[in-house]
């Protein structure tokens, strides 16, 4: 890994190239830290959007090469200060069907009777193992139950969610493919008939009040599922944008400050919640002069501002393991 490059030696040092940045997250965090069930919180700037690019096309490529989930959340296309939708946008990007089918893999491997790959209906493990499919069946959602409903690290509702998807997978018939749509539907925030989500025991939608629950077992779901992890990618441009330009040229989300600070908040809250982002590491994306802005940047939310500062620092080197790294960044651009 280089400090600088040929081309940044006149930003001053201090900073480090985006591909550089992108491989260390790749060694340090993603090749084995989140599929040991490790968790971060990245603030990025970049400096330029060209620079932010090539990031995102370099983070996305480690986290393929490290069979994590790499999600894009814009906050151009996603409103990015409500915690809801940027969990609707990570929900989309996510195989349920898959995730609730290795929870059922692993509830029959619990009750000794392994379900070949592909084969996860009651009565293809049955006719494997030459068992009654009835006795089976019993088994291993009593198994399923067990695993899921007492597991109060979950939220309630995402529990019943996939109780209801890994039931659908055993093929018994307790669970119609139009139930299970309904469920899929509520995880991504598709439209769902209150009156169909209570058939399945969820009463509650997907909200402010419960997706950053929701939002925090993702990754844990994941590496459960076979991935190395959630990278979520979270572009933040958008928010150094005060001024609307003409009708004719407004494209996607614009945000009033109000919205910039519930951006902060929510961003803040995953930084205390690190704790409990396992797999998950998240990295915002800034651009400079977020940093220094004091209408609209960091400066105008100190709760976030003292998490990341990083008032004393080495001028000539960067330390990427620190909270905000700065990517091909002019200094004298950001404090």
């Amino acid at each position: 890994m280089s400090d600088s490059r040929d081309g940044l030696a006149v930003l001053g040092g201090g900073v480090m190239a985006s591909d550089d940045y992108a491989q260390f997250l790749a060694d340090e965090y993603l090749a084995g830290y989140l599929p040991a069930g490790g968790g971060s919180v990245k603030l990025v700037v970049a400096g330029d959007p060209d620079v932010a690019d090539r990031f995102a096309q370099a983070l996305h490529a480690a986290a393929l090469s490290a069979s994590c989930l790499p999600v894009l959340v814009s906050a151009e296309s996603t409103k990015a200060h409500l915690v809801d939708q940027v969990f609707f946008a990570v929900a989309r990007q996510v195989d349920w069907d898959q995730v609730a089918a290795a929870i059922v893999v692993a509830a029959y491997d619990a009750i000794a009777f392994p379900a070949s790959d592909g084969r996860l209906s009651v009565a293809e493990v049955a006719q494997d193992h030459d068992i009654d499919p009835r006795e089976l069946y019993r088994s291993v959602r009593r198994q399923l139950e067990r695993t899921l409903l007492h597991d109060t690290s979950l939220p309630r509702e995402l529990r019943r969610a996939l109780l209801r998807l890994a039931q659908a997978a055993l093929g018994h018939g307790d669970v119609t493919p139009h139930e299970a749509q309904v469920v899929r539907d509520w995880l991504v925030g598709e439209p769902a008939a209150l009156r169909d989500l209570k058939e399945a025991l969820i009463y509650s939608r997907v909200g402010r009040h419960n997706a950053r629950d929701l939002l925090t077992c993702v990754g844990r779901l994941l590496l459960q599922a076979g991935h190395g992890g959630l990278v979520l990618h979270l572009d933040l441009s958008r928010l150094a944008e005060a001024r609307r330009p003409p009708l004719d040229d407004r494209t996607g989300i614009y945000y009033s400050k109000a919205a910039v600070l519930d951006a902060y908040e929510l961003l803040r809250q995953l930084i205390d919640a690190t704790d409990d982002l396992e797999g998950i590491l998240v990295v915002a994306v800034v651009p400079p002069q977020l940093v220094t802005d004091e209408a609209r940047g960091l400066p105008s939310y100190a709760a976030l501002q003292l998490r990341v500062a990083d008032e004393v620092r080495d001028a000539r080197r960067a330390n990427p393991f620190a909270s905000l790294v700065r990517l091909e960044v002019r200094l004298e651009a950001v404090r």
